[in-house]
């Protein structure tokens, strides 16, 4: 009976994160719906999502937990970590993430912000004091030659993507490595699901008065707003509920394993909807940047 009861937990967060992890590449590719064929900017899209998921996280893990959350209304350094968390960590991955899918398309845009892991790797051996270990200098070379392949084919004289693309996507990257690593440094006393959806709704919030977000013209039809919905509920509170429950599961190895479907399903669906066009050294860059995750993942 336990190992049934075992075997069906470990099918249950292979399954969540694996829904999770398509449903966060499905909203990439909803996102360059939205700026091919709707008019739609980055920013507008970015303080609607961030506003939007804020308010429904707050619902489901704020309110259940908002005695645990009080001592975060109290003035404090806590607030100032909770900005950095918000704006340096949430905001730059989401705008950047946008950005980048604008400038590229999704599958692209995606595989550069699975750099992540690098820039997570860095900043453990900055707090640790130490330097890298044998594997996670070869997960860095990795990383860098995906980049290279992805950016030049192979060429050094010229880029083949968007110079803006490349720079967001990489910008995205660090902002998951900042709103990875602080909680766990500066804001561990509170729940990640509360912290998230108080972050998501702050980063929102500030980037919406400084950006003008109410004089940020726009124009959607039903499809638009639709894929809107999708990419709010879908893509962004559905994925990252699904994720978690994976994490609880599997663990964060597994599921940030199984994960990698997402830059995947983001180029399949770049492929099948948007006809965009990926050559060899494209796929090797693909190939070079999931690397550093199973090499970061083995025991």
């Amino acid at each position: 009976m336990l190992k049934m009861q075992g075997d069906a937990k470990l099918w249950r967060g292979f399954f969540c994160t694996l829904i999770g992890g398509i449903g966060w590449g499905f909203s990439g590719a909803c996102g360059q719906y939205l700026f091919l064929y709707q008019e739609v900017d980055p920013m507008w899209l970015t303080v609607v999502r961030m506003l939007s998921a804020g308010l429904i996280l707050s619902i489901l893990f704020v309110l259940p937990h908002a005695r645990a959350m009080r001592p975060m209304l109290r003035p404090g350094t806590q607030w100032l970590w909770l900005v950095i968390y918000a704006l340096g960590g949430l905001m730059i991955s989401q705008f950047g993430y946008l950005s980048a899918v604008k400038y590229t398309n999704s599958g692209t845009a995606t595989m550069l912000v699975y750099l992540n892991p690098v820039f997570i790797l860095l900043c453990v051996c900055v707090l640790a004091k130490r330097f890298p270990l044998k594997k996670e200098l070869i997960a860095i070379v990795f990383a860098l030659m995906g980049t290279f392949f992805m950016a030049t084919h192979g060429n050094l004289s010229h880029l083949v993507i968007s110079s803006q693309g490349l720079f967001w996507g990489i910008a995205s990257a660090v902002g998951i490595a900042v709103y990875t690593i602080l909680p766990a440094q500066c804001l561990s006393k509170y729940s990640t699901q509360a912290l998230m959806a108080i972050g998501m709704f702050v980063g929102g919030f500030i980037m919406a008065f400084a950006v003008d977000f109410v004089h940020i013209p726009y124009r959607l039809d039903y499809h638009g707003y639709l894929a809107m919905a999708l990419i709010i509920l879908l893509g962004t509170v559905a994925a990252f509920l699904l994720y978690m429950q994976g994490v609880a599961d599997l663990g964060s190895v597994k599921a940030s394993m199984i994960a990698c479907v997402e830059p995947i399903s983001a180029a399949v669906f770049s492929l099948l909807w948007f006809d965009a066009h990926f050559v060899l050294m494209d796929y090797l860059g693909f190939a070079c940047i999931l690397a550093t995750i199973f090499v970061l993942g083995r025991r």
